[in-house]
């Protein structure tokens, strides 16, 4: 029977009966799937939300930190940057000038020895030889051999080449941060050693010491390509005299740090100078992330009355109020400010659209409190009592942990986890009702298929009898 069953459920023209009754009964499971879909969209669109406040609220806490510099910033200029290139003021609190005569700058010391004929064995006479080298404040010992195994345990002298590479081989090993030693080929059978420091100064010389077999002939020949004396950068400032090792110097001018580039005498001038755009860059950034908070939130919580489009948190007044309210609270005044100072917003040029955008509309009145009042700008943007302070309060409402957003989301989470219960259980229930159908058709064709069988059979015993 159970074969014939499945036969029926393949061949049943009822079929299709069976999913229409099936479409129709999974209605209210289709309900409770938009139900949760639209629980998702409106997480989701608080996630949003709570992202754009808090970024928010990072600007202000970058820009309210007077550590930060946030309008007080300082530019550095070179009026030849092939003379000296400025590195950074970050020291200074000033505007500052200051005239450059650089008499030479820092170089490293290089070290030549002689000619010599690479094929020739002379040197190795003059037997193993060692040496102290000093470089900075590192001194190590270099030994170097005359004689090698030829490879059939006979020993002889090594040319005047091999010396030479072993010697640089040496320091190489042992000064591998603090110098270089090269052997060059500059004819047929020419070849000169070169030690150079990889750091400039005289505080990073070359100092050899002790020396002893063929490194007391080599070294004895050995020639430096700038005087001890003038290894160090020598420079002058406002008429003062500077002698450094490095060409970078931090210790000059307190807080300016700059790069020598060219002596010879040459000449420059240094500037230290307001950097009113990266000022005004802030002043926008802190613009744009209120803006970009004021989009979201109004583009989430909004309603089309004409067309009946709206938000997936257009239910949701207490994160519309957020944008509203922290507008308001941005027209405010600083409490406590005093006669003349500046106390808002809108003294810095700065003001709320209909939209709730906040807006430069006076960029003359807020490069001017930059340049002359950035002070009392800091002062705005860091006070307690400041609109700043009480717009990043509110907002803090919204995003602290079990504040309002969290709170919206948990009880977001409890009804997605009711819903998925429900829509779980009509699952269930689909599945039972749909085999309840799928039985009862395929049991009405099996009554069928019988009644038919027995007229067939009826109908046949009644021809053979010659009705």
């Amino acid at each position: 029977m159970s074969s014939i069953q499945n036969l029926f459920q393949q061949t049943n023209p009822y079929e299709k009966f069976v999913v229409q009754l099936v479409e129709l009964e999974s209605q209210q499971k289709y309900k409770l799937e938009a139900q949760r879909d639209t629980q998702d969209e409106q997480k989701k669109a608080l996630g949003d939300v709570s992202s754009s406040i808090s970024e928010f609220i990072s600007k202000i806490d970058e820009i309210s930190e007077p550590n930060n510099k946030p309008f007080s910033a300082l530019s550095t200029e070179s009026s030849d940057e092939s003379i000296v290139r400025m590195n950074s003021a970050t020291g200074i609190s000033r505007e500052s000038n200051y005239n450059l005569d650089i008499e030479r700058i820092a170089t490293r010391d290089t070290q030549l020895s002689q000619l010599t004929t690479g094929s020739a064995t002379d040197l190795s006479g003059f037997g193993t030889g060692t040496v102290d080298i000093t470089i900075g404040d590192k001194t190590e010992t270099i030994t170097v051999e005359t004689q090698k195994d030829d490879g059939t345990g006979t020993m002889v002298d090594m040319t005047n080449e091999e010396i030479l590479r072993s010697y640089a081989d040496a320091i190489n090993v042992a000064f591998g941060e603090e110098a270089q030693a090269s052997v060059f080929k500059t004819k047929d059978d020419e070849f000169q050693l070169s030690i150079s420091s990889l750091e400039t100064g005289s505080a990073n010389k070359i100092e050899m010491n002790g020396a002893t077999g063929v490194l007391t002939e080599i070294n004895a020949g050995l020639n430096r390509m700038v005087p001890e004396a003038e290894l160090d950068a020598k420079f002058t400032i406002d008429g003062v005299t500077f002698t450094r090792s490095s060409n970078t110097v931090d210790d000059a001018i307190e807080g300016l740090d700059f790069t020598l580039l060219k002596g010879g005498n040459s000449q420059a001038s240094m500037s230290v100078t307001k950097d009113l755009e990266s000022s005004k860059g802030n002043i926008e950034d802190f613009i744009d992330k209120f803006n970009e908070m004021n989009r979201i939130i109004r583009s989430r919580t909004f309603i089309d009355g004409e067309s009946g489009n709206k938000g997936p948190l257009q239910g949701m007044r207490s994160i519309r109020n957020l944008s509203i309210n922290l507008r308001m609270t941005g027209i405010n005044s600083l409490s406590g400010a005093g006669t003349d100072q500046l106390d808002s917003l809108s003294d810095m040029g700065i003001s709320f659209e209909n939209n709730g955008n906040m807006i430069i509309d006076d960029e003359d009145k807020l490069m001017e409190a930059l340049n002359e009042r950035s002070d009392e700008v800091m002062t705005f943007f860091s006070s307690e009592n400041s609109p700043i302070a009480q717009m990043k309060s509110q907002a803090e409402t919204y995003t602290k942990s079990g504040g309002l957003i969290s709170s919206l989301e948990s009880g977001i989470d409890q009804k997605i986890d009711r819903l998925d219960r429900r829509i779980a259980s009509e699952e269930r229930y689909l599945e039972g009702y749909e085999e309840r159908q799928r039985q009862q058709f395929n049991e009405l064709q099996l009554i069928i298929a019988q009644g038919e069988e027995q007229y067939n059979k009826v109908m046949s015993f009644r021809s053979s009898m010659g009705f």
